[in-house]
């Protein structure tokens, strides 16, 4: 019997020690996070990878500009390129003069205005927030056929005036000179007859509603004189030497030659959006100051 009794006893010895491995096990798995696992970060978002790079706020719709047709051509290259950066965004460029920029903004036809000159006193400047983008030079053109390649400040004023009318008076040919002009809200001629101090008093054979106009007629017409924005300059029109100065960046930066205007960007207060505020950082990162220099233009640095 006690043979039989010391057999039940190591039996029951052996399975309270099987059934305690078996609970320790069971108490371990739920313990054991699996090593293919990661414990999330207490600061990342629910439903985030912790290791995602931050998203940039997309941006799009339509980005308008109005105002002067002399900023036509960098707001062309600025905006493609802004468009590649940003498929979402549409720019869109208008206006007839500088003069249609603060009308724009104000009337909310346009998110930014484009002036080649800087605001006057009655378009009220404390309402808007003002870019100064770049520096343009104001070529003096005259047709590629015309002797007369150089002229004084004094010559210039006399031509636009009336007081010099032949081209003979300059050393050129028999030839009456046709003088052409930018319309009364162009940003060029507020800037060209500030320059050569000759406002309320030019005499124009015409008033012309574009830069591009005034090359065309220039350039098709040798009797003919105008103004306009150095980087519209081409191969059918010669920029004249003004005091002796040749009208390129160089001479721009340096300060040598006098006719220079600003290029300006506004939009009014209080509406600087996402859309607006990545339009500037696009124009003044290197890429977009590598645009403005492209088309002729110096840097606002």
């Amino acid at each position: 019997m006690k043979k039989i009794l010391s057999i039940l006893m190591v039996i029951a010895m052996i399975c309270s020690a099987a059934a305690f491995v078996g609970c320790a096990s069971e108490v371990e798995g739920q313990s054991v996070t699996p090593s293919s696992q990661s414990t999330p970060d207490a600061n990342t978002p629910s439903g985030a990878h912790p290791d995602s790079p931050d998203e940039t706020p997309s941006i799009s719709g339509n980005l308008t500009l109005n105002g002067s047709t002399s900023m036509a051509k960098v707001c062309q290259a600025l905006g493609e390129a802004f468009q590649v950066k940003y498929p979402d965004v549409t720019v869109t460029k208008s206006g007839n003069g500088s003069g249609d920029a603060p009308k724009a903004v104000l009337a909310g036809t346009a998110l930014i205005g484009d002036l080649s000159r800087n605001l006057k006193d009655e378009e009220d400047p404390s309402q808007f927030e003002i870019k100064q983008i770049a520096i343009d030079g104001i070529a003096i053109a005259v047709n590629k056929e015309n002797p007369v390649t150089e002229l004084t400040s004094e010559q210039i004023t006399k031509i636009f005036t009336g007081e010099i009318s032949n081209w003979k008076e300059l050393g050129g040919n028999d030839q009456k000179i046709t003088v052409l002009g930018r319309e009364a809200a162009s940003g060029t001629r507020d800037g060209f007859e500030s320059i050569f101090d000759c406002k309320e008093s030019c005499v124009y054979a015409a008033e012309i509603t574009s830069t591009g106009e005034v090359v065309a007629k220039v350039g098709s017409d040798p009797s003919a004189i105008g103004y306009v924005s150095l980087d519209s300059v081409n191969d059918s029109i010669i920029a004249c030497k003004v005091d002796g100065v040749e009208a390129n960046e160089e001479n721009i930066v340096n300060g040598s030659y006098k006719a220079q205007r600003p290029f300006v960007q506004i939009y009014k207060k209080g509406s600087d959006s996402e859309l607006i505020k990545a339009w500037f950082d696009f124009l003044y990162s290197d890429e977009g100051q590598e645009i403005i220099k492209s088309v002729g233009l110096v840097t606002a640095e």
